[in-house]
């Protein structure tokens, strides 16, 4: 029998848990104490809080994908590779996947996760069917499926590490797709601490993000 995907969804959601406290805390502290808790402290928090959220989103795709090339079932069940056989070790799977990525002579310690179009390229390159032979990996629908709002997501986090024109052009679309509207200097802690007034009921933006990626990764488990 195969081993069971681990449910990567709800530690995605204790890992954020962690960093989304505090920023409570730090609304919470500024009903109490009032001027040491300016809005531009607060947004600096909900940034980092956003990067500890995108970072964790990140490690989940990549356990998730690693152990898909182990033969770990998800609830939709195995999926086929490429190769015809499951990997032994996590480890194995990492350098097969290191190498496949690889250009010349030295191999990648690492590859990225932030775009939706690399991690669909990653699936195509490896797994073969989600259980048939002419169904994507379940990883894939998932991600092909939400790619404009990944893509937007990612150009947040983008946007709280760069200050290039690039960068900030790139957050001034996604949050006029999420909220209709741009936000002054480019900051992403305005975005992110402001109003979700499409969410039933209102949350802050940064809350809809962990919803939406939290409900991506359930799809994939």
């Amino acid at each position: 029998m195969p081993r069971k995907m681990p449910r990567f969804d709800l530690q995605l959601l204790a890992q954020t848990k962690v960093a989304n406290d505090i920023v409570m805390a730090g609304e919470r502290s500024r009903l109490n104490s009032g001027s040491d808790w300016t809005n531009k402290r607060l947004e600096f928090l909900y940034e980092l809080s956003y990067l500890r959220l995108f970072a964790a989103w990140e490690a989940m795709l990549e356990s998730i994908f690693l152990r898909s090339l182990c033969g770990y079932a998800s609830r939709h069940g195995q999926e086929q590779l490429v190769s015809g056989a499951y990997y032994a070790k996590i480890s194995g799977a990492e350098a097969a996947m290191l190498a496949a990525e690889s250009r010349g002579p030295v191999t990648k310690t690492y590859v990225l996760w932030h775009s939706p179009t690399m991690v669909v390229n990653r699936c195509r390159l490896h797994i073969r069917s989600g259980g048939g032979l002419s169904t994507p990996a379940i990883q894939e629908i998932v991600i092909a499926s939400n790619q404009a709002r990944l893509e937007a997501f990612a150009a947040v986090r983008h946007r709280i590490v760069h200050e290039q024109k690039d960068a900030k052009t790139k957050f001034d679309n996604a949050t006029l797709m999420f909220a209709g509207k741009t936000y002054e200097a480019s900051r992403p802690g305005k975005f992110l601490r402001d109003w979700d007034k499409n969410a039933s009921p209102q949350c802050r933006w940064i809350d809809t993000a962990i919803a939406e990626l939290a409900a991506m990764v359930v799809q994939m488990v």
